[in-house]
């Protein structure tokens, strides 16, 4: 961001996954800088604070940065700001973060953040800070209340942990839409297509992954529109004698080459999980008959 916008309203998060309590508080600042005739400021971090602060605790992210981005910008904010995350960025106090950044860089005239939003060096700003700094510096902070489902709150925390467990339903009702894994198709060793089951070999990134498995999903590269139907396996393939976990994803009625190209897959239903058959052929007449089986799920999914 080079030039800061008159009037800004502005929120400030990592925003990972872009779940439904993080949509709810941007269309909440959309609105008010309409309101006010100014402009919506989403500030970001990349990379995740956690990572930087606590790299052994952190825990795997919902999506890149790229996509979250594409999301934030899909909701209609006027500025999306990534502020690259340091450990000299750490180091700001929280009255510094106000002065510098909400104020200096920003200008910053009304701040929405949750009621448990913590800041600074060592989290110590929190709503207790920005409501005794903020007027001095003619900033209006607006506490948000947190978006629950099921009397829990909505958070990136909990989704990981539902993805990690299998539901996928749940995951998919917080974030609004299907969980998804991204990564880049690489060249696989061909077994799926000596058995005429070509699959597209996928070396995931370090996001949240759900247990081992076979699922029906939907395969999209980042930055295209159209998503295409598929079954994933993922898994360390026992049949072959087991190894690194791997992602192998065979698409229906799609022909070409996606080999360097970043994808998202989105998870749609679990169809059984990964096991040991007594032979390759085996194991590609189950294939057959999960794809026969996800055929017939597709047009009653999501």
């Amino acid at each position: 961001m080079t030039r800061p916008p008159p009037h800004a309203v502005v929120t400030v998060g990592v925003f990972d996954g872009v779940h439904r309590a993080h949509q709810r508080l941007i269309r909440s600042v959309i609105r008010m800088a309409r309101r006010r005739g100014g402009r919506s400021v989403i500030l970001t971090f990349d990379p995740d604070p956690q990572t930087v602060l606590r790299p052994a605790r952190a825990q795997p992210s919902l999506m890149p940065l790229g996509e979250r981005l594409t999301h934030l910008q899909a909701l209609g904010a006027d500025v999306v700001w990534v502020v690259p995350f340091t450990r000299r960025f750490a180091r700001m106090t929280a009255a510094q973060f106000i002065r510098r950044i909400l104020i200096d860089r920003v200008h910053a005239e009304v701040l929405l953040v949750g009621e448990a939003f913590a800041f600074g060096r060592g989290r110590r700003g929190d709503m207790e800070v920005l409501r005794a700094l903020g007027p001095r510096y003619g900033m209006r902070v607006v506490p948000v209340r947190q978006v629950t489902d099921g009397g829990q709150p909505i958070s990136s925390s909990r989704i990981r942990q539902l993805i990690a467990k299998g539901h996928l339903g749940l995951a998919r009702r917080l974030l609004g839409r299907a969980p998804a894994l991204y990564g880049r198709v690489v060249r696989g060793t061909g077994r799926g297509r000596r058995f005429h089951v070509p699959t597209a070999n996928v070396q995931l990134g370090p996001h949240a992954l759900p247990p081992s498995g076979v699922y029906a999903v939907r395969l999209r590269r980042l930055g295209h529109p159209r998503a295409v139907r598929g079954v994933m396996n993922l898994g360390t393939r026992p049949t072959f004698g087991a190894g690194p976990l791997v992602c192998e994803v065979h698409l229906l009625g799609f022909s070409g080459t996606l080999t360097g190209q970043p994808v998202s897959v989105s998870l749609l239903a679990r169809l059984r999980s990964e096991r040991c058959f007594p032979s390759p052929a085996a194991l590609y007449r189950q294939v057959r008959r999960d794809l026969r089986r996800a055929r017939r799920l597709f047009p009653r999914l999501p």
